[in-house]
């Protein structure tokens, strides 16, 4: 499912926040969102917020009052904190309030939970569990879970990454290429963490006083340090180190995962 933003603008108190972003997200692509009032943008894009001016088109039809419940089943948005999203007190309760409030119906829709959660890596006794006694890290994977159930076409994370240690990113980021890949998701990320967007998207949004700075593939864009410079975003680690490298006469090539760097180095060095 595509996305298109035609012309999004958005005031808060005269201010502008967002002004004249066009954008369109693709079908079975990530893209990745940084920059000031990234999460404000998602929030439009999920039609919690209705943009001042302009419009967004989802699936080639615009959005309003009259498809929006539509929306709601085929767009879902992963708060960045786990805590926002939860209403009830275990992951069942939770994904029967979620599938009522958006109205999806189905006559299996246990085994859609089911379903939902052995697609992140969880098996069936969870369903059971309450949601106090998760991990961090399972209870992002029980949001996300609870999000599929209604089988969506397009999942936005909201700063995914931010409560998670290493290992649970890892397996975060084998999670949203599998979405991908295997259940072809259309997925938008908003993140500050560029080190992650960089192994993770396909394209990479940039966003700098409310206006579209950057819109590139992700290796095109990241791998360009004037570029970033000039935007005052980070450069990516691995892009960092092979720089480095190069300046010392080593040839390795920029790779977004730091094993294939390794397996590079070790021809080198």
């Amino acid at each position: 499912m595509e996305i298109e933003l035609k012309n999004i603008g958005y005031k808060y108190k005269n201010k502008k926040l967002l002004d004249k972003i066009d954008l369109v997200f693709k079908e079975a692509v990530i893209t990745g969102i940084t920059g000031e009032y990234k999460s404000l943008l998602l929030e439009i894009i999920d039609a919690k917020v209705k943009p001042t001016i302009g419009e967004v088109v989802i699936d080639g039809n615009q959005v309003n009052n009259k498809n929006l419940l539509n929306i709601r089943k085929n767009v879902v948005l992963v708060t960045q904190l786990t805590e926002n999203q939860f209403s009830n007190e275990s992951i069942k309760e939770e994904m029967y309030f979620v599938t009522n409030y958006i109205n999806y119906n189905s006559k299996n829709i246990e085994k859609r939970m089911y379903e939902s959660l052995k697609i992140v890596g969880l098996d069936d006794n969870y369903l059971d569990r309450t949601i106090s006694s998760l991990s961090s890290g399972e209870k992002k994977l029980v949001q996300i879970a609870i999000s599929l159930v209604s089988n969506p076409k397009v999942i936005i994370f909201d700063e995914p990454f931010e409560e998670l240690d290493y290992d649970n990113k890892k397996l975060l980021i084998k999670l949203i290429k599998r979405l991908k890949h295997k259940y072809h998701k259309t997925i938008i990320i908003a993140s500050n963490d560029i080190n992650m967007l960089y192994e993770l998207t396909d394209e990479i949004v940039i966003l700098k006083n409310g206006k579209l700075k950057v819109f590139l593939k992700t290796q095109k864009a990241l791998q360009d340090i004037e570029l970033l410079e000039k935007l005052n975003i980070e450069v990516p680690n691995l892009v960092k180190f092979t720089n480095k490298a190069r300046a010392k006469k080593i040839r390795l090539m920029q790779h977004r995962d730091i094993l294939d760097l390794i397996k590079d180095i070790y021809k080198h060095v």
